[in-house]
């Protein structure tokens, strides 16, 4: 017995000393490799936010110590992670711009690895011989962290107009749809967490219109699904998980409902819809806040090295995050549970009886997605207005966040509504998800934006876009 407790009281000081050296060898690492918060954007009245001009700074993601990667952002005169650009321009120039959010930017990749000036190499570097040894290409990046589709439309004419750019690659992901009716955003609760102001422009459908809408294409057998689901919760705080098999059949059903036909009528009832852009309302206590905040935690500066905290509770949520992963690889139904609690939280209708009212945090999923049609209608009418080219590029389904089925669902009305309406379109997701099946990653594990794989995928999709849609010609002016 007193020779089990020596060995047990060995292993057991071995796995101490063991942790103690990982927690000072994490610890020296992390003094090592310090992370940066930023204050990076400045309040703009037209569009909401942009980032700081003129501004040099060390991103490091948001995570207290430096975990995944470390770039310098440099930004121009205008507020954009780019190089200076002028209006004027040379015979032989040919002008693209990539617009969105924080994918664009591409803030966790260096500048050269950005999916604009991997496009702009290309295009410099793979000339058709036909075209005039002189020509050149200029592809600017006016992305913009966190911003919606009706904010790249507002960026389009404040700032992308005057540049006069021949095509306009605007970049899509779930979360873009959802900011459209969303008035708020994490830069001024991360400064304040009792401060969700009124900063983002917010896009508005005059009228009583929806219901028109709705009658032309609704997805009633998907919200009457998630009724039932939250019944069966309200009832016995569980409810009976769908096989994937069934799943995936709800899913095509739905899709099935999407036709040319409908999203044909559906673009001809928005056109006769008119439209207004509100806010920011908050405007000038944006601007106070953020004042207050330089001034207060960060020492008049915009920039200022994170707090060290314990590496070994790090390293355990880590594991324990690991963990988790690991159980719903063995058990699959973990996941479908982690599904249909992000349907019901998201898209279960508040009122049972009124399926299309929208749940308690979220507008209805169709009305969301009729504003950003109405807005990117508008947005392709401004491109054409000064001769560009509205070219949507879509990575919904590769970069689900609040379920599969919407995802699906917005990528294909997506899809139809370019189709119709002859606006160029690129499913990105499917080559990202090519890629991620083939056991490549495009994307960071912790942060989740974009690495240097993904750039460069988006990069080659815009790129490839132009070649087979026949622009070497025509962009050889």
């Amino acid at each position: 017995m007193v020779k089990i407790l020596k060995i047990l009281l060995a292993q057991i000081l071995t796995l101490v000393i063991f942790l103690i050296i990982i927690a000072v060898a994490g610890q020296i690492y992390t003094f090592s490799n310090p992370s940066y918060e930023n204050l990076d954007v400045i309040p703009d009245r037209q569009i909401g936010w942009r980032l700081v001009p003129d501004s040099l700074f060390t991103y490091t993601g948001t995570h207290w110590y430096k975990r995944e990667f470390k770039t310098q952002i440099k930004t121009n005169s205008l507020g954009f992670r780019d190089k200076e650009r002028t209006i004027e321009k040379q015979k032989n120039l040919t002008r693209l711009v990539v617009i969105g959010d924080s994918f664009v930017v591409a803030r966790e990749v260096p500048f050269d690895k950005t999916p604009s000036q991997l496009l702009e190499r290309y295009l410099n570097e793979g000339k058709p011989e036909s075209s005039s040894k002189n020509s050149t290409y200029e592809v600017l990046n006016f992305g913009v962290t966190g911003f919606s589709i009706p904010q790249s439309l507002l960026t389009n004419r404040v700032y992308v107009k005057g540049f006069s750019p021949r095509y306009v690659f605007l970049f899509i992901f779930e979360d873009t749809f959802w900011r459209a009716i969303s008035f708020s955003h994490a830069i001024t609760s991360t400064m304040n967490q009792n401060k969700q102001l009124h900063i983002r422009p917010t896009f508005n459908l005059q009228g009583n219109q929806f219901l028109s809408l709705l009658k032309i294409l609704n997805f009633r057998k998907f919200h009457q699904f998630l009724v039932l689901k939250q019944l069966e919760k309200s009832e016995s705080n569980s409810f009976t998980l769908p096989l994937e098999k069934e799943y995936v059949e709800l899913i095509e059903q739905q899709r099935s409902l999407i036709t040319k036909d409908k999203i044909t009528k559906i673009s001809k009832k928005l056109q006769e819809i008119a439209w207004e852009i509100s806010g920011p309302n908050d405007f000038g206590k944006f601007v106070s806040l953020q004042n207050q905040v330089i001034n207060s935690k960060f020492n008049g500066q915009r920039t200022k090295q994170r707090e060290q905290k314990p590496f070994i509770l790090d390293l355990w949520q880590k594991l324990s995050s690991s963990f988790q992963i690991l159980r719903r690889t063995f058990k699959p139904e973990l996941k479908m549970k982690d599904e249909m609690e992000k349907l019901l939280s998201v898209f279960a209708p508040k009122r049972p009886r009124d399926l299309f009212d929208g749940s308690n945090n979220f507008p209805n999923f169709e009305k969301t997605v009729f504003v950003n049609l109405k807005a990117i209608e508008v947005m392709r009418n401004d491109i054409d207005s000064y001769g560009g080219n509205l070219v949507i590029v879509d990575s919904i389904p590769n970069r689900i966040q609040k379920g599969r089925l919407p995802a699906n669902l917005s990528s294909t009305i997506l899809e139809y509504y370019c189709s119709v309406n002859n606006i160029g379109y690129i499913p990105l997701y499917k080559d990202l998800n090519l890629a991620n099946s083939s056991g490549k990653k495009t994307s960071w594990s912790f942060d989740g934006h974009f690495n240097e794989l993904g750039t460069k995928i988006f990069a080659e999709a815009m790129y490839r876009w132009l070649q087979n849609n026949g622009t070497d010609r025509a962009l050889s002016n």
